[in-house]
């Protein structure tokens, strides 16, 4: 099987994003199926005399054109603050309402909402309807049985248009899509294009990128000594690949490698992880943990070229050089006790 370090950074970039492409379009999707709802759909409206019919399909967000509106002399107040005016307008014998908010009215009444069109929610009002009504009435002094049915129970509501939802719900569609775009673009020019790769910039300390991918496919296609897992050693280079990034070390710039072994909890038992740590005089830390011990003395052979003792071997070897040492220790003390009993005699 021949191994490449191209072949390693195209491999880990998909594990990488293949998790973020399903998410992104499962959320475009989301978002794209709550913008079809009826809250979040707009229709044009042309035909006044059609309001009820779009009320009854649940097509209530429109779009309309205000022309030859007037002002009704009535308004919506929160407190004191006034929120928004009631306009009219007859349309084929009916008294069909709209309800501006008060920046719309201002402009409307300086003819700068002439002809243009306007976000409106179809909202059914028979109270308000009635009301109105009964008020036109009196004032062509007629009474509210002359002109029943005359006033249309839906009003054109601007400050209902649930227009912030709908904001919000475009610019998320908008926005998962060019996410998705701009990372499937990226992908393909990093699968092209290697040195685009992010995980392959852990190689720029060592210089031109592209360069050195060069070198390290040549070391892993021509000079590979040990592969095993996520851990390859080749002539030159440690390169230790995990899913969220590939760790590359220079076997040069490595002045002291260890081993350590520590104990670790894995559920209801305990296990041995065996860590590697390679470092220099000057910034080099470097650090891997193996979960087999085969493994790290494996890539310790391999990178310097001599085995390493057993963990077991190693404990007892450090165990005797301690006992050495004291022993050492004893026979000094003991040399100078003698050397003090000797001078206290002479005296």
């Amino acid at each position: 099987m021949q191994h490449s370090f191209r072949k390693l950074l195209r491999k880990n970039l998909l594990y990488v994003t293949f998790p973020l492409v399903l998410i992104l379009s499962a959320l475009l999707l989301v978002v794209f199926q709550i913008s079809r709802l009826e809250m979040f759909r707009t229709t044009a409206l042309s035909d006044y005399t059609k309001v009820g019919d779009y009320y009854a399909a649940e097509q209530k967000n429109v779009t309309i054109t205000v022309s030859n509106l007037k002002s009704l002399g009535f308004s919506r107040t929160d407190g004191e603050k006034k929120t928004a005016e009631y306009f009219y307008r007859i349309e084929n014998g009916r008294l069909q309402l709209f309800v501006l908010s008060e920046a719309s009215a201002r402009r409307y009444r300086s003819n700068q909402m002439e002809n243009r069109p306007l976000t409106v929610r179809i909202e059914k009002d028979e109270v308000t309807a009635q009301y109105i009504e009964r008020e036109y009435a009196q004032s062509l002094g007629f009474t509210s049985d002359d002109l029943e049915g005359f006033c249309s129970v839906y009003v054109l509501d601007e400050t209902a248009y649930p227009r912030m939802r709908i904001v919000i719900v475009r610019v998320a569609v908008i926005t998962f899509s060019v996410l998705l775009g701009l990372l499937m673009l990226y992908v393909i020019l990093a699968l092209s294009f290697p040195t685009l790769n992010y995980q392959a910039w852990t190689l720029k300390r060592f210089g031109h990128i592209g360069r050195y991918i060069r070198k390290i496919d040549r070391e892993m296609d021509k000079k590979l000594r040990y592969h095993q897992d996520h851990v390859t050693v080749t002539e030159n280079y440690l390169i230790m690949s995990y899913i969220s990034r590939i760790d590359v070390v220079r076997i040069d710039d490595i002045k002291y490698l260890s081993k350590h072994v520590e104990k670790r909890k894995r559920g209801l038992r305990a296990i041995h992880v065996y860590r590697l740590t390679a470092s220099n005089a000057d910034d080099l830390y470097f650090e891997a943990d193996f979960f087999e011990e085969d493994i790290i003395n494996d890539v310790i052979y391999f990178m310097r070229g001599e085995p390493i003792l057993e963990y077991e071997e190693q404990v007892m070897k450090e165990k005797e050089e301690e006992e050495n040492r004291i022993a050492e220790n004893m026979r000094e003390l003991e040399k100078e006790a003698e050397e003090e009993e000797m001078a206290e005699e002479r005296s």
